[in-house]
């Protein structure tokens, strides 16, 4: 956890004047509040905001609320009987301008950011960075708000968790609610998911699924994918998904949230890997057939996904077609 007092305080602020971190188009003003989290005020339901220039309205207010009001649910059926505290919020810094989100990021927590990365979620001062986004990625400000949510949610109920479950589940769960689907660009999104991976299953570039299970950091999926990162998050949303919705009884659900509250899991926390380690070594002994089988059967997964998907594209297509020539 970073800490600044006053005078810490009073020396990055002129630093940041002095070398000029903050652009000329950047009207940011750093202020012990914002250093301190003090700035961020409540609205009705979990979600906090302390926006900078950004135009935050009432349907985005009511969309995170109700959003992370189900998330926690969702996260609380999935790893039962874990639960989130009583007066758990989720904190939201929203800058209107790139170059704000930019120098508080590096002034804060020495993070350099780019537009590519849409967004974090700091564990110690507990609060989302993110920015207004650009123009033609606009819908994804409310989904990546969701994604980092989950990220909240899980650092209250566990404090750590396997590197790709914590990536894959985010991007599950934030990305799941069917009233966020109502957007054809994230649900577009989602289908071409499926498609590269299928194509990445056809060209046999899936990696194997126990090296990728005790990946613990991005470098290693940077190593592991050959510099697209993207595709380790593509990779453990669909293990996730597998898990969630592959067995209608909700067996491998229900197998899941055991493996990860297993006592041998749950000791290993804290220790360099070894939370992935016995992770893989609890599916791999309780799953009938092992990880191998597992793997198998996650490879099918893909593929069947992959044919609903193209489908669905096709039709979006026709659609799309038909109202252009009614135009």
């Amino acid at each position: 956890m970073f800490f600044f007092n006053i005078s810490q305080f009073n020396r990055i602020a002129l630093l940041a004047i002095v070398l000029g971190i903050a652009s000329e188009s950047s009207a940011l003003e750093l202020t012990r509040e914002m250093f301190q989290g003090r700035d961020f005020k409540a609205s009705k339901g979990h979600a906090q905001f302390a926006v900078h220039e950004f135009k935050l309205d009432a349907p985005m207010v009511n969309a995170l609320n109700f959003g992370i009001s189900k998330l926690i649910k969702a996260h609380e059926t999935v790893f039962s009987p874990r639960k989130v505290g009583r007066n758990f919020n989720v904190r939201f810094r929203i800058f209107e301008k790139f170059e704000d989100y930019q120098a508080y990021s590096r002034l804060r927590y020495k993070k350099t950011v780019e537009k590519s990365i849409l967004g974090y979620f700091s564990p110690g001062a507990r609060e989302i960075v993110t920015w207004k986004q650009q123009p033609h990625l606009k819908w994804r400000l409310v989904p990546t708000l969701l994604h980092e949510s989950c990220h909240a949610i899980m650092d209250e109920m566990y404090g750590q968790l396997p590197f790709w479950m914590i990536e894959g589940s985010a991007d599950w769960f934030g990305e799941a609610p069917a009233w966020l689907l109502k957007s054809n660009g994230l649900r577009n999104d989602q289908h071409m998911r499926w498609i590269r991976l299928d194509e990445m299953r056809r060209k046999g570039q899936l990696p194997r699924l126990l090296p990728y299970l005790l990946t613990k950091e991005y470098e290693d999926w940077n190593e592991m994918f050959k510099g697209n990162i993207g595709q380790g998050y593509d990779v453990g949303w669909s293990v996730f998904d597998f898990f969630i919705k592959a067995d209608p009884k909700g067996q491998a659900m229900r197998f899941l949230g055991g493996v990860i509250n297993d006592p041998k899991v749950q000791r290993a926390r804290g220790r360099n890997g070894q939370m992935e380690l016995e992770f893989a070594r609890a599916i791999d002994r309780l799953w009938q057939g092992g990880i191998n089988l597992l793997e198998k059967g996650w490879h099918t997964w893909i593929s069947m996904r992959a044919v609903e998907s193209r489908k669905a594209l096709q039709k979006f297509q026709q659609d799309q077609r038909s109202k252009q020539r009614k135009r």
